[in-house]
């Protein structure tokens, strides 16, 4: 595994323009610039998009089908008091209602999760010497690069091969420009 240093840019000007610094130092076998998709736009799973369920409608089902049943239940009950009609109508307009009750209220209410990668143009560079990261860092910051993180994966022939674009960045300390 190589240690690898990676900004994110809005262009690919800001990009070519730390290449060009970077190179002083740095071979250009050592330097990989591409685009990263927006979140969902990554074909990671056989369907398309990048997870096989949105994570926010995650648990809505079953909300929907508890409060359906107790909102049926009830309004049966205090249905039954008018008929059997009644009674079936209360329930179903019940069930409906608290499904619709249901499902709203278990969208959403899961956990913070990380942010997914953001869209942009990568710069990535392997750490051949050590004492280059903290200077390619900062050739970063002075481009105004985002999300400078910090990465071990697998290089060849010029590019990071393993880079996995639905992947939470482990994000350098102290490199926000």
């Amino acid at each position: 595994m190589e240690r690898i240093i990676a900004g994110r840019f809005q262009t690919k000007d800001g990009a070519d323009a730390v290449a060009a610094s970077i190179s002083q130092y740095t071979d250009a076998v050592n330097i990989c610039i591409f685009h990263n998709n927006p979140p969902g736009q990554h074909d990671v799973v056989a369907e398309g998009g990048d997870m096989s369920i949105d994570p926010g409608a995650d648990g809505a089902g079953q909300s929907a089908a508890g409060a359906a049943v107790a909102a049926g239940l009830t309004a049966g009950a205090i249905g039954a008091l008018g008929g059997p009609v009644a009674a079936l109508a209360a329930a179903a307009t019940g069930a409906y209602v608290g499904s619709l009750a249901g499902a709203l209220n278990g969208l959403g209410n899961h956990e913070e999760k990380p942010e997914p990668r953001p869209a942009g143009i990568i710069l990535a560079v392997r750490i051949v010497n050590p004492l280059h990261e903290q200077r390619v860092i900062a050739a970063l910051q002075a481009e105004g690069a985002m999300d400078i993180e910090q990465a071990e994966g697998e290089w060849r022939d010029g590019d990071w091969t393993d880079f996995n674009p639905v992947a939470t960045p482990r994000l350098v300390e102290n490199a926000s420009p």
